[in-house]
């Protein structure tokens, strides 16, 4: 009788190990696309935006290239919807906006000329920053 239980626990625990791992690498997507901004805050911010977020399991923003790198689970978040959490924050990417809202709110030193408005090019550009004066630390703003 011990033998039986023993065996149909080490199968059940088997069973529940093989299957969640497979599932979870069968869902998670990786993706990069351009996300513009121009300092540290803005790293905090676009990252802090995905942090918490059912599904995202890595987000890391490159300042200099502009590029974030996301790791996620398509079974519970979609591109998309990863996409317009970044814009729910101020900033915009190549195919999705910011509302003028939420990016007039940003800090300053946050803020690029964006595609559409008056003065821009056809690409958006970084706004020069004031070095003397920018405090990469940013904790005195409220973001």
């Amino acid at each position: 009788m011990r033998k039986i239980i023993l065996s149909v626990f080490t199968v059940a625990l088997l069973s529940s190990c093989g299957g969640s791992q497979s599932s979870s690498e069968v869902s998670n997507t990786q993706s990069t696309f351009k996300v513009y901004g121009n300092c540290g805050m803005c790293k905090k911010t676009i990252e802090g935006s995905l942090t918490g977020i059912e599904g995202i399991l890595k987000a890391d923003w490159n300042k200099k290239t502009k590029q974030i790198d996301i790791e996620f689970d398509e079974a519970k978040i979609k591109l998309d919807e990863i996409k317009q959490k970044i814009a729910g924050v101020g900033y915009d990417m190549e195919n999705v906006r910011a509302e003028e809202s939420v990016y007039s709110n940003l800090a300053g030193c946050c803020q690029y000329n964006r595609p559409g408005s008056e003065g821009s090019q056809e690409q958006m550009l970084e706004r020069p920053i004031d070095s003397a004066n920018h405090n990469e630390d940013h904790s005195h703003q409220n973001h």
